[in-house]
């Protein structure tokens, strides 16, 4: 292998891995690796082809470098956060001839899952010493410090989906008990992350590689029944944990009241409020701000608006913590307007269709996981998220030079 590619792939290994543990090195990281790749062109060792499905992704930041036009406010900082939607198709429109390291690229970030695990664990212990409650210091935000718990989730699963399919370095080659001690681990940090959308795409991507196993052994019905039991199983393990049991009924309650009088539900309830609370608040003035400003708010005008319909509503204190919608689709909507959310729509849908034609059920189950991620949560205006599925939606997407000729 070429020397200049030899020391791309180590790198990109590496950051994989650690900026899950430092995550402003992903910034220079990111530079250095694209230097690299501009050296690898230099060299003759690779060449600038930009992929369709990645060019999609620097289309959506060029929206956003819009909407700064028409926003009251324009926010050009928050633009440093969309910056990865220019970077990551950059820096894999460098064809190498080789493949890239996905599978050493999975191992990093498997690792860097295990750590942040220790971590978080520390964290707990210091948190209980601390104030000594210790079931509150091992659940959600006091358990995950160093990212959002749905993030942190979020790295599980995609670990757990890489060992399922045995897409892992050094685990593919060693005896399966050992994949199945990892995804043990990596399921139950759910119990203390409390993420309902992670249980969800969780469940998810068990049930579905718990059928395909199984019909391949038992036959399609034995198959999908297996399937089911899963299912109900890890419904039944989740529920186990007091905080999420309570969370679930608290969504189920909150979701009733909403459906039968949702004006009554927002302009009614009193501070201070719970999560699921806030969320169907949000959605709803969301719903509202995007039918009001169909072209968009802009980067920087929807923290505002949403600021200004809670105050409205009579919830001072909500306002305050300058709150995004809490869903993806909504939170493109408010931005950068119905155009704006039809593009994601559509990039997504070319992402659908890139994995489905390659018959990569792995790569899909991923992309369904985070299409439940933003149905929950604004997953793109976080480093810890754009990074993340940035980064590996461009690699599993990416083709060599070898593949393009």
């Amino acid at each position: 292998m070429p020397t200049i590619q030899r020391l791309f792939n180590l790198f990109l290994i590496a950051f994989c891995g650690s900026w899950l543990l430092f995550k402003t090195l992903a910034g220079p990281f990111l530079i250095f690796l694209i230097v690299l790749a501009v050296f690898g062109l230099l060299r003759k060792e690779n060449q600038i082809k930009f992929q369709v499905i990645h060019s999609t992704w620097i289309l959506l930041f060029i929206f956003y470098i819009s909407s700064l036009f028409w926003a009251n406010t324009p926010d050009w900082s928050a633009l440093e956060r969309k910056l990865a939607l220019f970077a990551f198709p950059l820096l894999f429109s460098f064809k190498w001839n080789k493949p890239l390291p996905i599978a050493q690229m999975w191992l990093a970030h498997t690792i860097g899952c295990l750590v942040l695990i220790i971590i978080a664990y520390y964290d707990a212990l210091m948190c209980t010493l601390s104030h000594g409650n210790s079931v509150r210091c091992f659940s959600t935000t006091y358990f995950s410090q160093l990212h959002h718990p749905s993030y942190f989730s979020a790295f599980l699963i995609f670990a757990i989906t890489g060992l399922l399919f045995q897409k892992v370095a050094w685990f593919a080659s060693k005896p399966r008990w050992l994949s199945w001690l990892i995804i043990l681990l990596f399921a139950g940090m759910h119990i203390h992350l409390g993420s309902l959308a992670g249980i969800i795409a969780l469940c998810f991507i068990l049930v579905i590689f718990a059928v395909k196993s199984s019909m391949v052994y038992l036959g399609k019905l034995r198959g999908i029944i297996a399937g089911i039991f899963i299912l109900l199983t890890s419904i039944a393990v989740a529920l186990s944990s007091k905080d999420i049991r309570a969370d679930a009924q608290n969504a189920a309650d909150f979701t009733k009241h909403f459906i039968a009088n949702p004006t009554k539900f927002v302009e009614n309830r009193k501070e201070p409020l719970q999560g699921n609370e806030v969320r169907l608040i949000l959605w709803t003035a969301s719903v509202q701000l995007g039918i009001e400003h169909p072209m968009g708010l802009g980067l920087g005008g929807l923290e505002p608006a949403l600021a200004k319909k809670l105050k409205q509503w009579g919830y001072p204190k909500q306002a305050e913590k300058e709150f995004n919608p809490h869903n993806q689709f909504l939170q493109v909507w408010n931005e950068i307007g119905l155009v704006g959310l039809f593009f994601f729509i559509c990039l997504l849908y070319l992402l659908f269709m890139d994995f489905y034609s390659k018959k990569e059920l792995s790569k899909l189950l991923l992309l369904i996981a985070f299409i439940i991620y933003c149905l929950f949560e604004s997953f793109l205006q976080r480093a810890s998220g754009i990074v993340f599925f940035l980064c590996w939606f461009t690699v599993l997407s990416y083709l060599p030079k070898k593949t393009l000729q």
